[in-house]
């Protein structure tokens, strides 16, 4: 499985987290919002199902950084609604 990934911020963030959330339920429709994962040590995960792909949002504190993580090329979508 080809998995691609998008660096969105350099550091951890909750802010650009929660944005980053907001616009993945705003530009991928019908979209099932997962449960959101808090490790102990402060990192997020908001995971989504996007028909049979997944589309995961990341604030990881391990590696300082928030990303998104998908099974599909997500570039389409906020592309042609942008």
């Amino acid at each position: 499985m080809i998995v691609f990934t998008y660096p969105i911020c350099n550091v951890a963030d909750e802010n650009i987290f929660q944005k980053q959330c907001m616009a993945i339920e705003k530009y991928l429709n019908p979209l099932e919002k997962g449960t959101l994962i808090e490790d102990v040590d402060g990192s997020k995960i908001q995971s989504y199902t996007f028909g049979k792909h997944k589309v995961t949002v990341k604030n990881s504190m391990y590696t300082n950084e928030v990303y998104v993580e998908s099974d599909i090329d997500i570039k389409p979508y906020f592309a042609k609604n942008s």
